[in-house]
């Protein structure tokens, strides 16, 4: 199998981090590419050049990092992502689908910012900065924070909030969300998180 990344991608980065996780990073080629300026080895895979891409050995290609998550921890059951309680995983669900979303805010800022100043979107800007910051604000209380655990919820609050932090260091979610803060300086010393940190 051959997994296709950026290594700044965000969304690549969750999946990265599953792999070290679940102890898989071995037994899975990783492709380094640039969506923005693919030389065609991510078109070949995945028309809508979109990282991550994990492309099996049967050439069915799996696209969206949830997505690629679920299957591996299908095929590969242990160690698992989800909680085996059905409530707890539904829970888990809810946390990561809130850190999905800041991942694509802090992303569209990134994007918005390369457009055109006259081109860009005030408005839309501030909400996302906005929303940001208001939901650490919420997961501050929201999520479990424990450091007995490193689930999919976990995985993805970490992801996204280093993603902040790399592409939008002036956004102080922090004031707002000192238990997160506490957790997230935890969670960028697990070795997965350190594996998988961009480039400087």
């Amino acid at each position: 199998m051959k997994l296709y990344v950026s290594l700044t991608s965000p969304f690549a980065r969750k999946v990265r981090v599953a792999l070290e996780e679940k102890h898989l990073a071995d037994r899975i080629e990783t492709v380094l590419v640039d969506p923005w300026n693919d030389d065609g080895t991510l078109a070949a895979v995945n028309p809508l050049l979109q990282v991550p891409t994990l492309a099996r050995d049967d050439g069915l290609a799996i696209t969206n990092s949830d997505t690629i998550m679920n299957w591996l921890d299908r095929a590969y059951p242990e160690p698992g992502l989800w909680p085996q309680d059905p409530d707890a995983r539904f829970r888990a669900e809810a946390v990561a689908a809130l850190a999905q979303t800041v991942i694509e805010y802090a992303v569209f800022l990134v994007i918005e910012s390369r457009r055109p100043e006259s081109q860009r979107s005030a408005h839309m800007i501030e909400r996302r900065r906005q929303g940001i910051v208001d939901t650490a604000a919420a997961l501050n209380d929201g999520f479990h924070a424990s450091q007995e655990q490193f689930d999919l919820d976990s995985i993805g609050v970490a992801c996204a909030l280093a993603y902040v932090d790399f592409r939008h260091p002036q956004l102080d979610w922090r004031s707002r969300a000192p238990k997160l803060d506490a957790w997230m300086k935890w969670a960028l010393q697990r070795p997965s998180m350190k594996a998988t940190a961009p480039p400087a």
